[in-house]
Formats: structure tokens, sequence, C-alpha cells
């Protein structure tokens, strides 16, 4: 038998599978504590000793899962606007340690961001990796504004927004992409233009 510590951990990962299972047909707001017992065939009295209520699962999950977030984007985000690792075809190491824990975390991220999960998931992770671009972008030139051309709200959005929707879309789709591809992927699109993905190149005279 295992240590209670690993005993604690096993039945930890039930009720959270449970409801990952339960949210594949249900939605949040109608997940009750009945269904994760019964589904993960544990009791409601060792349910509480894990957590006070579901809000309190989801928080807790959320935290670890923004937690681990953050952590990557505190530590790794200097230089990831050195355009040498595009030059070398190699993605920033923040975003290949990114993808890496979303690969990890695949089944709950797939779960708070679909229809029937968190809302405020998808809007937190993207207001963290906003406020560390723009951090970033001030260390590298002393400003946090974007183009001249381009209004920064509309700029930081469209950065974010390819991100995430690569992210997303990998996590909900059933490809066989790799973290190695996912995360080269992220990167090309952080360097190539629209209408150079069209293949119609990108005229050189042009900003």
């Amino acid at each position: 038998m295992g240590t209670q510590q690993e005993r604690i951990q096993q039945t930890d990962e039930a009720i959270i599978k449970a409801l990952l299972t339960v949210g594949k047909t249900k939605p949040l707001a109608q997940i009750t504590i009945s269904d994760i017992t019964r589904v993960s065939g544990i009791n409601r009295g060792t349910f509480y000793l894990h957590y006070l209520d579901k809000n309190d699962l989801v928080t807790q999950l959320t935290t670890r899962l923004l937690n681990q977030i953050q952590t990557i984007l505190n530590h790794e985000m200097a230089g990831t606007m050195d355009y040498h690792y595009f030059s070398i075809d190699r993605p920033y190491p923040i975003i290949t340690h990114l993808v890496h824990m979303i690969g990890a975390n695949k089944a709950r991220l797939h779960f708070l961001l679909s229809a029937n999960g968190d809302p405020e998931f998808y809007v937190t992770v993207t207001n963290k990796l906003q406020t560390a671009i723009l951090k970033e972008l001030q260390q590298m030139k002393g400003s946090r504004q974007f183009r001249a051309d381009i209004p920064d709200k509309y700029a930081i959005r469209l950065i974010t927004n390819a991100i995430l929707t690569i992210i997303t879309m990998w996590i909900e789709s059933s490809d066989d992409l790799t973290e190695t591809a996912i995360a080269q992927l992220i990167m090309k699109s952080l360097y190539v233009a629209p209408y150079q993905m069209l293949g119609l190149g990108l005229h050189p005279d042009k900003p």
C-alpha cells in the first residue's frame, strides 16, 4: 500500500477526473457534488476532507494551473523578443516550456476552456499573458507602445490571440501534432504575416 500522502493524492486525482468526466456532458454551473462522488466512487465525507464545496474544487484546480503559467512567465519571459531564435528556427524557451506544461494538463485545460468550463479562466490567462508581454516590451524598448499605425489595444490582442488560438485548437483537437510542432507553430505565428501564410510572400518595401 502507498503512503498516506500518496493515497490523498490518488483521491484528489479521482475527484478531479470525475469533475472532468461529468464536465463532458454537463455545464460547470450544473455539476453537483453528487455527480462527482457518483462518478469517482468516493463518498461525500471523503470529498469534504479535500474540498469545502464544488467552488473550492474549481478554484483550487484553476489556481494550480494559473500558478504554473505565472511561474513560467515570471522566470522565462526575458529575451522573448529576440529575432535570433526565429532566424535559427527555434522557438523561444518560454514557448517550449508553456507548451510542455499545457500538454501535461491537456484534459484539465480542455474542460476549463470548453463551453462547459469556466469562462473566467481564458480571460485570466489572456490577462497574464498580455501583462507579461507588455512588461518585456517595456524592458526591451523603454515603452509599451507597438507600431504607430496599429493601436496598442489591437496589437496586443492580435499577438495573444495568435498564441492562444493555436493552444486551444491543439487542446481541443485530436491531431497528432507534437509539443515541438506546436511550439514551432506558435513561433511562426508571431513572425510570419498572415499574407505570407497564404503563400503569396510579402513586398519588401512594405513595413
